[in-house]
């Protein structure tokens, strides 16, 4: 009865890590890595391995390391993150200005499961998916904010650093992610038990964070509805912003 359950265990939490990594696209791996392969004029190096992200047509080079920096590049190479240089390098004029840049995030934005993040709600609809962290000082500011306007958020919990990490892990696997993530944000303790049949996502996590920033991974990252963005926390500009999406009710439906 014990290796039953234990085995029923594994399973589901095999099922849980498949579901997040799971692409809502047909990826074709072969031609992924071809493309890769002559577009940087080398193989691809020893224990590292290409997988699709959630964003269509887009793959992620690992590294093969938990934790470790990954490289992004689009299947037609037009766009390469962190592979010639630190950061986008979009390969085609008519893509790299503002106005296509805009539109471009706001269609990586509707292939996030928002399911799959932590919804913090408080009395108004969801009106950003913030990329934040519980050992980022500028992330603990934007919570008092949230908290002042009582503005709901979907949340994509990442770490500065390594403890950071594990702080975030907690909270997305914690019963109540919510709750956690408002305590650990307070400076409080995460009580009650993980849920056993969940993993931390968090490549899957972390590419949401350089899609969203658009190569730039600074803490925190808001993005709103409408596709707008603002990276890291200016107290006045950033605060006027939010509470003038919420007076426009630029929500997204949870």
């Amino acid at each position: 009865m014990k290796l039953a359950k234990l085995l029923l265990t594994l399973v589901l939490a095999s099922f849980a890590c498949l579901t997040v990594a799971n692409p809502m696209w047909e990826p074709d791996l072969p031609r992924a890595k071809s493309a890769f392969e002559k577009e940087t004029r080398v193989p691809l190096r020893a224990g590292h391995y290409i997988e699709p992200t959630l964003f269509k047509g887009f793959y992620a080079v690992r590294t093969g390391q938990a934790g470790g920096p990954s490289a992004y590049f689009r299947e037609d190479m037009g766009w390469l993150g962190n592979i010639k240089s630190p950061g986008w390098v979009i390969q085609s004029p008519a893509e790299d200005n503002p106005a296509y840049k805009h539109t471009w995030l706001r269609q990586q934005l509707a292939q996030i499961p928002l399911e799959q993040l932590v919804l913090v709600k408080r009395s108004t609809p969801p009106v950003a998916v913030i990329w934040s962290a519980p050992d980022c000082p500028y992330c603990r500011k934007l919570e008092k904010t949230l908290e002042q306007e009582n503005a709901s958020v979907y949340v994509v919990p990442v770490g500065v650093a390594e403890n950071g990490f594990r702080q975030a892990a907690r909270v997305y696997c914690a019963d109540d992610p919510a709750q956690a993530w408002r305590k650990v944000m307070q400076g409080s303790e995460i009580n009650g038990q993980a849920k056993t049949s969940c993993q931390y996502p968090r490549d899957m996590l972390n590419d949401i964070g350089f899609f969203l920033g658009m190569g730039r991974m600074a803490t925190p990252i808001v993005v709103f509805a409408d596709g707008s963005t603002v990276i890291g926390w200016n107290d006045q500009n950033a605060w006027m912003l939010l509470r003038k999406k919420i007076s426009e009710q630029i929500f997204f439906n949870d």
